[in-house]
């Protein structure tokens, strides 16, 4: 009995292991990656921006909207990585003006995906750079916002993020992935990409959603505050998979 048994067992087990692996394969699949390794200043047609909007209860600057920037690809100051970026907004207004610093200014980096085969469900997957001085919940430099929302679908996340360690002057706690949690938690790397200012951190997310429309757009996008652009603080994408899961 126990010969016959650890003998044709396993085959069998492999058969069925192997069945069970191929059907897996046969109802998802990737739809869309892109690493954005092209040459720095690289487009990618399917990538877009908004206009950027920008609001101080201060004038100048006030309040108002610049054109949709171009949307290409950078470089990490140390070359290890490249990234679709960097997003956040110029600098609006100078030094000068009495809203200097006290500016929020917001930008959506949509995705755009077409003719899509018939499918039930989507998983969103990407690495977020979270770049330089993001403040976190901070009430006096912040709060600096970040979500990502489907078109006529859910919202997948709304949270804050920091690279800002002066939690206790300066209130830069985080909301991701809990509130109040300390900055850079839950960063899969932290100061690899060689920025000085306030350093960085790299998030992997991953999110499931239903989904059957043959067109698909994704929303990324900032609510940052000080204005002073994107030396100050700014953020990318890296890595984005897109699997689809057939019916």
């Amino acid at each position: 009995m126990i010969s016959w048994f650890l003998g044709p067992a396993p085959s069998i087990l492999t058969a069925v292991f192997a069945s069970v692996i191929s059907t897996a394969w046969a109802q998802s699949n990737v739809v869309y990656f892109n690493n954005f390794d092209g040459p720095p200043g690289s487009s990618y047609p399917e990538w877009s921006s908004s206009a950027i909007r920008y609001e101080s209860k201060a004038t100048p600057p006030g309040s108002g909207t610049l054109p949709p920037p171009a949307v290409t690809n950078a470089q990490s100051p140390n070359g290890v990585q490249r990234f679709l970026g960097e997003f956040g907004g110029p600098a609006i207004g100078s030094p000068a003006d009495p809203g200097y610093n006290r500016t929020r200014v917001e930008q959506t980096i949509t995705l755009t995906l077409t003719n899509l085969p018939p499918h039930h469900e989507l998983e969103i997957s990407f690495d977020l750079l979270i770049l330089k001085s993001w403040d976190g919940n901070s009430e006096t430099y912040g709060p600096d916002r970040w979500s990502l929302n489907v078109q006529d679908g859910p919202s997948l996340l709304q949270t804050t993020f920091s690279n800002n360690p002066k939690i206790e002057k300066e209130g830069s706690y985080q909301d991701y992935p809990n509130p109040k949690s300390l900055p850079h938690t839950g960063a899969v790397s932290i100061n690899t990409l060689g920025y000085k200012f306030f350093g960085d951190s790299i998030y992997r997310l991953k999110f499931k959603f239903p989904h059957h429309a043959p067109e698909l757009r994704l929303h990324f996008n900032s609510s940052l505050f000080e204005g002073k652009g994107t030396p100050d603080e700014s953020w990318g994408l890296d890595n984005v998979s897109v699997v689809a899961t057939f019916p």
